[in-house]
């Protein structure tokens, strides 16, 4: 063997890399192995637990380890004196010296699989998300990122070594790490140049035994001439406790807020102590409620998410975690009120939108925002996507209230994001007029109920659509004017198969010609669209709710 390599195995048949390890305070980063097992040139079995730091000088002198691997469970402790019972105690964890287990093993006899479970505080402390199907457990900053703080299989468990430590602060436990490692070589301690060895290592923090023997067991005859093993642990003891939330210095980036005389951009801090309001706070300083502009393309980010993010009318959420006011009654721009910028975003979402942030130009937040902001009165957008949305959920709603079903079938929890995403496109764009086109014919054609408009009407054939159906319905209940309706629904389809859902032809060319859409631009055109479908809307409440529940919104 080349003598480079032979010292490299002299090393590791004598557990020199594990012995180091066990001595020191080192910790695996960035994950740490709750529970590992391989069979690699030997065996190696890894395991922790959280022990309490009082109890580490009475621990560090048994040989072997505190906890075992199928320990962790709730059990009932009897004491005896004299053969009599003298209490009995419940364990929560099946031990009485405050050992805590990191993971536990849950075996049911071989009736069904084995497995292993994360401690329950750990994933309750952390509100971590169990993604059964990627074996994984999920973390969740302040922004609602999602990151993985547990990732897991047959042979290991590994936690993020961050998240651990600061459990163990919180809780002020040590960890306890425990090795049991055997190691065979094919050399004997002759060609190895190695003593027979038996040698005890005990420390503050840790102890270990290991051993370097022949190794004579039969089932390895010729395979195995020298034997090694390592039995040990050691305690990482607790960071102090920190603090609930991290004091950090926060940073406010400035944002543009107007242009001076030359055209230059003004930028001011978005930092809310550093802001004028109705109350004299900074004087001569801009005030809380100064607009701030952005491109609409801003909101694609969120938009494009919907699992994480809702776009509202007015609001901009985060799930549960965080919220903004904005403007978005605008084709072409977003606004959101300086003060606002700095109070509820982070400095991750700041950042983001300071690189959208544009000058006002002339531009002014919207009638809608200045009576909800500044004259406290109740008003509906004017946006197109937002109007839809708006009385597209209003129509459901009452036609369910009033027939007992609905109208538009409701999405499936994998289309939601049709509805959820729906929006005027920030700019002329064909692969977000494709897309946005899919998402309203699912939301309004694909999504008649077919099956309950039917009833009653006489004059279907075979091989009647929706649309057909639809139009049918109107006919026998002899409504008037749903030509252009129709025709709306029957556009609308045709521009999905013919753009958004096929290969562009012919046919589409002769269908962009017609609606005039080169010259118009995919935005105005799906205005028009979405203009059109608030119309259609309006038409079925008018035909097909009760007069007086019409009336009570008038």
């Amino acid at each position: 063997m080349d003598p480079k390599k032979l010292k490299e195995h002299v090393d590791w048949i004598q557990h020199f890399d594990l012995r180091s390890f066990l001595s020191s305070d080192e910790v695996p980063h960035p994950w740490f192995p709750a529970y590992h097992v391989e069979t690699a040139n030997g065996s190696l079995a890894q395991f922790s637990a959280l022990v309490l730091p009082p109890s580490i000088p009475t621990l560090i002198k048994g040989d072997g380890w505190d906890f075992q691997v199928d320990g962790g469970h709730p059990s009932t402790w009897t004491h005896y004196e004299r053969g009599e019972v003298t209490k009995r105690v419940y364990c929560a964890f099946g031990n009485e010296r405050g050992i805590e287990p990191l993971v536990i093993h849950r075996n049911f006899h071989g009736l069904r699989g084995s497995f292993f479970e994360v401690a329950q505080e750990f994933r309750l402390y952390h509100n971590l998300f169990h993604d059964i199907p990627h074996s994984r457990y999920l973390y969740f900053d302040d922004d609602g990122d999602e990151s993985e703080a547990v990732k897991y299989d047959a042979r290991s468990v590994q936690i993020r070594t961050d998240l651990l430590i600061r459990f163990c602060a919180v809780k002020q436990m040590a960890l306890a790490i425990y090795i049991d490692s055997f190691r065979y070589s094919p050399l004997t301690l002759e060609q190895l140049g190695v003593p027979e060895t038996r040698h005890q290592d005990l420390g503050g923090t840790h102890s270990y035994l290991v051993s370097v023997i022949p190794d004579t067991t039969p089932l390895r005859e010729g395979r195995s001439k020298t034997l090694s093993r390592l039995l040990g642990k050691k305690y990482v003891m607790p960071e102090p406790i920190p603090p609930e939330r991290e004091e950090k210095q926060e940073s406010y980036p400035e944002f543009v807020i107007k242009t001076d005389a030359t055209g230059k951009p003004v930028k001011h801090t978005c930092d809310p102590e550093k802001l004028a309001n109705y109350f004299g706070k900074n004087p001569g300083e801009p005030h809380y409620l100064t607009p701030v502009f952005f491109r609409a393309e801003v909101l694609s980010k969120y938009y494009a998410d919907p699992q994480k993010y809702s776009v509202e009318d007015g609001y901009l959420r985060c799930g549960r975690l965080w919220s903004i006011r904005m403007d978005n009654d605008h084709t072409d721009y977003v606004v959101v009120y300086l003060g606002d910028l700095g109070r509820d975003l982070s400095e991750k979402e700041r950042s983001y939108w300071l690189s959208f942030n544009i000058p006002p130009d002339g531009k002014n937040i919207s009638e809608t925002n200045f009576r909800r902001a500044f004259l406290a009165e109740f008003a509906d957008p004017k946006r197109p996507d937002l109007v839809f949305k708006h009385e597209y959920v209003r129509f459901q709603e009452e036609f369910q209230k009033a027939h007992g079903w609905n109208f538009f079938r409701p999405l499936h929890a994998d289309d939601a994001h049709f509805f959820v995403g729906l929006r005027l496109p920030p700019k002329d764009n064909q692969s977000e007029f494709d897309a946005q086109l899919l998402a309203l014919t699912k939301v309004i054609v694909d999504s008649i109920n077919e099956e309950e408009i039917v009833k009653g009407v006489t004059t279907l054939a075979k091989d009647d659509k929706g649309i057909t159906k639809l139009e049918k319905l109107f006919s026998a209940r002899g409504f008037s004017d749903y030509g252009q309706r129709i025709r709306f629904l029957k556009v609308l389809q045709a521009l999905r198969s013919k753009s958004a859902a096929h290969r562009k032809g012919s046919d589409y060319e002769e269908l962009v010609k017609d609606l005039q859409l080169a010259d118009e631009g995919h935005q105005r055109v799906f205005e028009a669209l979405l203009n059109s479908a608030i119309d259609l809307v309006a038409y079925l409440r008018a035909n097909l709710l009760p007069v007086q529940q019409e009336a009570s919104h008038g």
